[in-house]
């Protein structure tokens, strides 16, 4: 299998099925902000394929113009192939797609304390976790949802830093004025998050 970028046609077509399947629309950001974001230079749509040029999974990636932080914006299997260890191969496969100092941010949503939501959240985490992910000491909210925030590296860089880039990623993103209302990155320990809100509001 081979993680290549997808063609706007073949991110079109993967929005349309899978990404809409796999994730409820106050959590998916519009295919227009994709298109955009790609062609501004800080976004890759990557997709893994077969030996017959059949998509296996996705991941998005939203990249700090340092090129060097990328934050893992989506990472979706069709809903067919799940449970066959393909989101662990995306995950690899990202790894060494980039250069080796890269730093993969990701934002997981945290547990809730509601046992019929948390056990999808916990296994989720619990998935990060075999693929060797860190999580940070900060957690973040965004657009009212709470998430862990976990880290991919080798070196691990200092906390501190992937905090500005984790912020400065949203910032080069929106206005200050949405980014204060809808961005708490990090979410201070005991505080709730703001109000609920979609990408476009």
């Amino acid at each position: 299998m081979k993680l290549r970028a997808l063609t706007p046609e073949e991110l079109r077509r993967a929005y349309g099925t899978d990404l809409k399947e796999a994730f409820p629309p106050s959590e998916l950001k519009p295919l227009w902000a994709m298109e955009d974001m790609r062609a501004r230079g800080v976004y890759d749509p990557l997709g893994l394929f077969d030996g017959t040029g059949e998509a296996m999974g996705y991941i998005l990636l939203w990249k700090h113009s340092d090129g060097r932080y990328i934050l893992i914006d989506y990472l979706c299997v069709p809903s067919g192939r799940r449970n066959g260890g393909i989101g662990g191969q995306l995950l690899r496969e990202a790894a060494g797609y980039y250069p080796r100092d890269t730093v993969f941010i990701g934002e997981s949503e945290a547990p809730t304390e509601n046992p019929d939501a948390d056990g999808l959240i916990l296994r989720r985490l619990g998935f990060y976790a075999r693929n060797g992910a860190k999580t940070l000491g900060y957690d973040t909210a965004l657009f009212g949802v709470h998430y862990k925030t976990i880290c991919w590296a080798d070196p691990m860089p200092d906390e501190k830093e992937i905090l500005q880039k984790h912020q400065e990623i949203y910032l080069r993103q929106f206005s200050r004025e949405r980014y204060d209302r809808y961005i708490q990155i990090p979410l201070p320990p005991g505080a709730r998050p703001g109000p609920a809100s979609s990408w476009i509001g």
